[in-house]
């Protein structure tokens, strides 16, 4: 018949992983069409088929049109050829690749997807109220996976045989449950307990009713979840939030909530289209959120902040926490006291930390690798990521060129490891700050284990940070000598400018102009870094600019206590006679030991005694939220910066009020004089309301950060400045920073993939190692 063609069809984008290859099977196969679907490196997938010209015009259209919701397809190639006639049906294949590797990439966890929450509501269906319930486009992946191939003898459900349901649909390419490996039912599946204080199951006939009705009469709940133990409990009762503070030892930490649908979240939270899709998306992060005025939850999640950080329920086991519940919100944060790794083992919760909660929901599931949630803020229609761990483990990070393998060590604090493999760099999930034995554990056990399944050789370089004193510094120091292979320290902020190359897949030897502003980094001449202009590249980079270095009184007590940085900044304007005469009354309340404590200070800076220097953005805006009242204390990493953010956001823009930071050029590099803008804004504190003045304090800022980048573009023919480090989460200058530098017709550059914190700096020592063992 004339009208028979053979097409080659390659479909690239997220297309690997995502039952992707069982939909082509299902649309080939209702059309009669013939030949075979495969997995191809690149993130692609090869089609070829046979069959009526018409039939296959349908069925590429088909691709696009009906996809399932988790496909991204970046194109769709066809080329038409003559037919063989060398087949007799429709197969699905695996490539080369997978039988050698073991299965296509293994994917991160992905949230229950519609049709398995219909399941789960159906009266008639086997999954009626099954919590475990999930699909081949769903349910835990990252976290169940003990090896390659990604099979199920090689996953957590090895201890479940399927059953006769489970195991035919498990066979069927064209059921949707096809080749999923963590499917499973109540007759075959894991099942569930409800645990008292005193260590007894409860008999129940279902657990999760009665935790249910646990949660509406008070009871906090620990709750065994798919990467690790939560914390439970009504959103709305101050007292029992303050309960779990305590037994969690983190004051005033933000919480993060769940709430059953985005119906219920826009009762207390603004959501624009963005947050919309990212609480929607399959990977369910905790999306950071403004708050209502006036807010109805409990005024405990979130203390002085404007925001609040919410998550869809992402499993079946948190769906039905939400059937019968008499509130909007539950909060949902990990189980974990401050410093120690997310708890995943049933009896370490119970012989540990059961007085943390008075009940506990757990399942027979053991949790291979724990894995926080993921945390994001919208920003520029785009998510602008914070924490990178479930939902995102082990996605990659493709980047511009391959070479040899390195494994990276990252940060100090929020930490991810890294192992950069072929042209792919694959960052670990979130560790936390690597300053206790168990969290450098963990961070060794997920990096072994990613090793493990990517089945990479041996390691040809470790890259880590620059600081001497740090846990991976001295960890990577050890690897290196037992291994024989390069140790390569990697300045903080340089490792910022080089996540920002990796993130937008730029070559290694591309200069940029990078504004790296955070609380800390171990600067090259052996001071304290964190608010730098620096040009360059992967392999080298220029110190062009930088904030101004300041006094910190009492070294790290002045991060603590940043009413002590301000009066470090201020010296510079003032006598110790002056500043004692101004501040005395407020040290009072400033300061744990008040005049006393204002004496010690002013002292340390008189003889420089413990007063390093810092040129840190950090510490300039703790400074700020001590000068104007806002915060007198850091409990948690940024807290003052944090709430000095929310307290500008009250403010106006008053023309009349507009600070001027001098730049000033010293040889090749330009010094930005953030002392003048602190005595600006002292001088104004009573002539201003504080909200205002706080505003017009971060235009200032990120002003002059964006006049100084641009100046250094300009004079080293540069046309990208990119933004990175925490403080990049603060929305004002980075929305500041960004105004200036485009009216310039400059490009700018904010993290997509890679968070612009500490998380991301081992991304960033990844590239800077490549491009030295080239």
């Amino acid at each position: 018949m004339t009208n028979l063609q053979q097409a080659e069809i390659r479909v690239v984008g997220v297309v690997q992983g995502i039952g992707f290859r069982p939909f082509i099977y299902t649309q080939a196969t209702q059309r009669s069409l013939l030949g075979f679907v495969l997995n191809t490196g690149n993130s692609a997938v090869q089609i070829i088929v046979e069959g009526e010209k018409k039939k296959i015009i349908e069925f590429i259209e088909s691709i696009e049109k009906d996809k399932p919701y988790l496909a991204v397809i970046d194109s769709i190639q066809t080329i038409w050829r003559p037919p063989e006639g060398n087949f007799s049906d429709f197969q699905i294949r695996m490539s080369q690749n997978e039988k050698k590797a073991g299965g296509s990439v293994i994917p991160s966890d992905i949230s229950v997807c519609s049709d398995c929450i219909e399941d789960m509501s159906n009266t008639r269906s086997r999954h009626y109220q099954y919590p475990m319930t999930c699909c081949a486009i769903c349910g835990p992946r990252y976290t169940t996976v003990t090896d390659t191939p990604y099979d199920r003898e090689r996953t957590t459900m090895n201890d479940f045989p399927l059953c006769k349901d489970c195991n035919s649909e498990y066979y069927d390419p064209l059921n949707r449950r096809y080749n999923a490996q963590t499917i499973c039912c109540p007759n075959c599946g894991p099942q569930f307990m409800l645990i008292g204080a005193d260590g007894s199951k409860i008999d129940v006939t279902n657990p999760f009713v009665e935790t249910v009705k646990l949660l509406n009469e008070g009871a906090v709940v620990a709750i065994k979840g798919l990467g690790g133990i939560h914390l439970a409990v009504r959103a709305t009762l101050e007292e029992q939030i303050q309960r779990l503070r305590k037994s969690r030892m983190k004051p005033h930490k933000p919480l993060a909530i769940m709430s059953k649908d985005v119906k219920a979240i826009r009762k207390y939270a603004l959501v624009d289209d963005t947050a919309e899709q990212l609480l929607l998306s399959w990977r369910r992060p905790i999306v950071v959120l403004n708050q209502l005025d006036p807010f109805p939850l409990a005024s405990a999640l979130a203390p002085g902040l404007d925001t609040i950080g919410v998550m869809l329920p992402y499993s079946g086991i948190y769906l039905q926490l939400f059937e019968g519940l008499q509130d909007l919100a539950l909060v949902m944060t990990s189980a974990n006291p401050a410093g120690l790794p997310t708890i995943i083992h049933a009896s370490t919760y119970q012989d540990k930390f059961k007085e943390m909660a008075d009940y506990f929901l757990t399942h027979n599931r053991t949790i291979y690798q724990r894995c926080d949630d993921s945390v994001v803020i919208p920003l520029f229609n785009q998510e602008l990521i914070i924490r990178r761990s479930r939902g995102y483990t082990p996605e990659p990070i493709e980047t511009a060129q391959s070479g040899p393998t390195i494994l990276s060590l990252g940060a100090l604090e929020k930490n991810t490891g890294a192992i950069y493999n072929k042209k792919r760099i694959y960052l670990t999930q979130h560790i936390g700050d690597i300053d206790t034995v168990e969290t450098l554990g963990f961070l060794q056990e997920s990096l072994a284990h990613l090793k493990q399944l990517l089945r990479v050789p041996d390691f040809e370089a470790i890259a880590c940070d620059l600081h001497p004193d740090f846990l991976t510094t001295q960890y990577g120091a050890e690897l290196a000598e037992e291994h024989q292979i390069p140790l390569i320290k990697v300045q903080h902020h340089h490792a910022h400018l080089a996540a920002l190359l990796a993130d937008f897949k730029l070559p290694l030897n591309e200069d940029i102009v990078a504004i790296c502003c955070d609380g800390a980094g171990y600067g090259s001449d052996n001071t304290i870094w964190g608010g730098e202009i620096l040009t360059g590249n992967a392999n080298q980079f220029t110190r062009s600019g930088y904030l101004e270095p300041h006094l910190m009184p009492g070294g790290d007590q002045a991060a603590k206590f940043p009413f002590r940085m301000l009066l470090g900044v201020l010296s510079k304007q003032y006598s110790q006679t002056e500043l004692y005469q101004r501040f005395e009354k407020e040290a009072k309340e400033a300061l744990p030991q008040g005049s006393t404590e204002l004496k010690i200070a002013l002292a340390q800076i008189e003889k420089e005694i413990n007063t390093p220097l810092t040129s840190s953005t950090g510490r300039i805006l703790d400074s700020l939220a001590a000068l104007l009242k806002v915060s007198y204390q850091r409990t948690y990493e940024g807290e003052p910066a944090i709430h000095f953010e929310a307290f500008a956001n009250k403010g106006k823009h008053q023309p009349a009020m507009r600070f001027r930071i001098p730049i000033e050029q010293k040889g090749k590099v330009m010094l930005l004089r953030t002392g003048v803008l602190l005595d600006q804004v002292l001088q104004n504190r009573e002539k201003f309301p504080g909200p205002d003045l706080a505003l017009a304090a971060h235009h200032a800022l990120g002003q002059a950060l964006a006049e100084m980048a641009i100046g250094a573009a300009k004079s080293s023919g540069i046309n990208k400045i990119g933004f990175s480090g925490g403080v990049a989460y603060n929305k004002i200058l980075t929305r500041t920073i960004r105004a200036v530098i485009q009216k310039e017709g400059l490009e700018f550059l904010i993290h997509r993939y890679i968070p612009p914190g500490d998380a991301g700096t081992s991304a960033g020592q990844s590239l800077v190692a490549r491009s030295k063992v080239q």
